[in-house]
């Protein structure tokens, strides 16, 4: 605790912003803007991190605790990004949703309902101008817009005043519309979809612009266009819509509708001040947007074309020395100083200012990228700590170690001591406030959810970051964080892994309470054999279900040092051996032959180790199949088992085939990798055939050699692959079937759609 006397006198009124995720660069520029208003007015601000309304989505379909958190905490007023959270909702389920807040003061974002204040932007012409500029400069005629879900208010405005100003320019044009949900993921598989349609003539796009109703969809066409080899902005012009940070970083600089992002935080904070009487009644307006053309559309790259925002963003400068120390401060405080670009400066001083600021940014993106990479680091080490030990003290502990190398000054974590959608009672288990760590484990500190933590979040931060703990549809409680770090996919990060955690401490704590219990009733009942054996095959189905989720979490472990192994080492090792090739050279120059031939060894060292970490960690975790999905995949595996040996292995498909399950395909994977690596050991086979099938019901995946064939008993019997390979099919809803005779072996796997 670090707050004053004078501080302490009078509590900071608390506000609520209801948003669906703080790792989202929109939700989080917004965000930014509420904390700077919140901390400007004295007044403390809470993320409550929840998901979109009946989204169809896996993991955002289950409850929302932060809504029930929101609903029930005992803060003065709630800001609701509502053009988030209601993408999959119609005004009047949103409305709904939003009486249930009546008891509060209510600040919507983004779109507006009756009788509730709400903050809005005004991007009227903004669709017209992307239509403009795409048709007269760049000569485009073949459009596709990507649409967010039918019937969200902002994305129909959008459509409309797209539809309308090429119906103006182009009267002959007959633009594609495809919705989506808004996200990158979504966009990226339904632009593949798209473009699958045209595989019959794959030298054709059949069209040269694409308008995104915002930057995430723009962001997901792009990746989909570059991985099959269609050019931005050469074959195709891209747009997106609100000028995230990520927009100016991408490969090309993404051409967009700059919203005021920050500004519609400020100003939702100052209007919901301004109902609770904190401060006076401002005019009420709708913020402007503004077109930034950059290089996606074939635009060159201009730094002028970046410096449109509110004219209270604009400061006159009178020297270069000012901007120096303003992007020095801003890059002490975390924020990119890009948006200096803004302040107005002499003519003759503008260059060497917009060089100054670029100069920044560099420097900007390096220091974040070696911070990013600390905190992934930190965040593996909680990983492995958290699984090494099931035991909830234990877990705490690490919990409350790590936040601080996080950077996080205060962590409170809370366990829902009932089931059900709205916990009346908590119980505090965790509270880490700097040095001052309490680990409440195993009774915890009973309090009244609405206060969040038991006396109220205190005075000392500025802002907090409320976060559900779920696993599964197990609501467990949730996590509350200073946000105080600068990093803004930490919080989701941690998040999930003590999530996690938390679960496996409850399974394992029910786990040995449950054995105890059967112990006793052994004891007690050993003439009552019947009901003895009932109780048995119940704790058999638990331990079985405990399994299940063991083996998830650890999928998600081995995953995730994969990807660490992919995305990190291999590229570190490339990097060394590039380096000693480079000393090599150098060393051939200076005439010493012996190093150099040192120098060459170590290089090619590099290069076979590096080959050997990609093998181990896509026998971890396929990159690939999160990527590209299960096909390619089995190609990538396919194609490595081919390295070095002289057996045939064939790959047969049914067009089109597809498992859109992650699960399923996960599982279907490592069921294929696992017939192969035996076929390929044990078989002799001179030819392995893969195949991957699918019919209106079902999909097939299958393996056959011309080998040996298993021994007879062998596979009934099996050894411990063939146990795994039958685990995972049930684990999907599958069947596993093995047929061998003396002239070969076929697996074969069937699950439903």
């Amino acid at each position: 605790m670090h707050a004053g006397s004078e501080r302490r006198s009078k509590q900071r009124p608390t506000i609520g912003f209801l948003a669906a995720r703080f790792d989202e660069a929109y939700q989080h520029a917004v965000w930014m803007g509420a904390s700077a208003a919140a901390e400007e007015l004295g007044a403390s601000l809470v993320f409550f991190g929840g998901q979109r309304i009946s989204s169809p989505v896996g993991y955002e379909a289950l409850d929302n605790i932060a809504f029930d958190l929101a609903e029930r905490s005992d803060i003065a007023g709630l800001i609701v990004m509502s053009n988030v959270i209601g993408t999959y909702i119609s005004s009047e389920e949103q409305m709904a949703f939003l009486r249930k807040f009546g008891h509060m003061v209510l600040v919507t974002i983004g779109i507006e309902y009756p009788g509730i204040a709400s903050v809005c932007v005004d991007s009227s012409g903004s669709m017209r101008s992307i239509v403009r500029h795409l048709v007269h400069v760049h000569g485009r005629r073949r459009f596709l817009f990507l649409a967010g879900p039918k019937e969200h208010l902002e994305s129909e405005a959008r459509k409309a005043e797209f539809l309308s100003s090429l119906r103006l320019l182009l009267p002959e044009a007959r633009p594609e519309v495809i919705y989506g949900d808004f996200t990158e993921e979504d966009a990226r598989e339904r632009m593949a979809a798209f473009l699958d349609t045209l595989e019959d003539r794959p030298e054709e796009l059949g069209i040269d612009a694409i308008v995104a109703a915002n930057d995430l969809m723009a962001f997901g066409a792009l990746s989909t266009l570059s991985a099959r080899g269609f050019d931005v902005p050469g074959d195709v012009s891209l747009t997106g819509f609100d000028d995230t940070e990520d927009s100016r970083f991408s490969t090309p600089p993404l051409t967009t509708v700059r919203q005021p992002t920050a500004a519609l935080g400020r100003l939702a904070v100052r209007r919901l001040a301004a109902k609770l009487g904190l401060i006076a009644e401002e005019p009420q307006v709708r913020l402007p947007v503004s077109f930034i053309t950059r290089e996606s559309c074939g635009c060159p790259y201009s730094p002028e074309s970046e410096e449109t925002l509110l004219p209270d963003d604009e400061v006159a400068i009178g020297g270069i020395q000012p901007i120096s120390i303003a992007v020095k401060r801003e890059i002490h405080a975390g924020r990119n100083p890009g948006r200096l670009r803004n302040r107005v400066v002499p003519a003759d001083l503008k260059n060497e200012a917009l060089l100054t600021i670029a100069e920044g940014e560099c420097r900007y993106l390096a220091s974040s990228r070696l911070l990013a990479e600390r905190r992934a680091a930190i965040l593996r080490d909680i990983e492995s700590s958290l699984v090494s030990s099931f035991g909830m003290e234990d877990i705490l502990k690490e919990i409350a170690h790590d936040v601080r190398e996080l950077g996080i000054s205060g962590c409170w974590l809370s366990l829902f001591e009932a089931k059900g959608s709205s916990p009346e009672w908590s119980k505090l288990m965790l509270s880490a406030v700097s040095d001052n760590v309490h680990i409440l484990s195993p009774q915890g500190i009973r309090f009244r959810t609405a206060e969040l933590i038991p006396g109220r979040l205190p005075d000392d931060w500025k802002a907090y970051v409320c976060e559900p703990l779920c696993f599964g549809e197990d609501r467990l409680g949730y996590l509350v964080c200073t946000a105080d770090s600068t990093d803004r996919r930490m919080y989701v990060a941690l998040r999930d892994q003590v999530s996690s955690a938390i679960k496996g401490a409850i399974l394992m704590a029910a786990e040995k309470d449950r054995e105890k219990e059967l112990e006793k009733n052994v004891r007690l009942r050993t003439l009552e054999l019947s009901a003895a054996n009932q109780r048995l095959m119940e704790e058999i189905t638990r331990r079985k279900e405990l399994e299940r989720e063991l083996l998830s979490i650890s999928n998600l472990i081995m995953g995730d040092i994969g990807r660490d192994i992919h995305d990190n080492l291999c590229q570190d090792i490339a990097v060394l051996g590039i380096m000693a090739a480079v000393l090599e050279g150098r060393l051939v120059r200076a005439g010493l032959k012996a190093e150099s031939q040192e120098a060459a060894a170590i290089a090619r060292q590099a290069g076979e180790t590096a080959v050997k970490a990609k093998d181990m960690a896509r026998g971890l975790y396929p990159v690939e199949l999160e990527a590209k999905g299960i096909v390619s995949a089995i190609e990538l595996l396919i194609s490595a088992a081919r390295k070095g040996r002289k057996t045939a292995i064939k790959l047969e498909m049914t067009r089109g085939f597809c498992a859109r399950d992650s699960q399923k395909a996960f599982h279907l994977f490592r069921i294929v990798q696992e017939a192969l690596g035996n076929a390929l050991k044990h078989s002799k086979a001179s030819e392995i055939r893969v195949g991957l099938y699918m019919d209106r019901e079902n999909i097939t995946v299958e393996v056959t050699d011309n080998g040996e064939g298993i021994p007879q008993g062998a596979h009934e019997e099996g050894g411990m692959g063939l146990q795994i390979m039958k685990y995972r099919a049930s684990v999907i809803g599958g069947e596993l079937r093995i047929r061998s005779k003396e002239t070969g072996t076929t697996v074969t796997c069937r699950v439903a759609r």
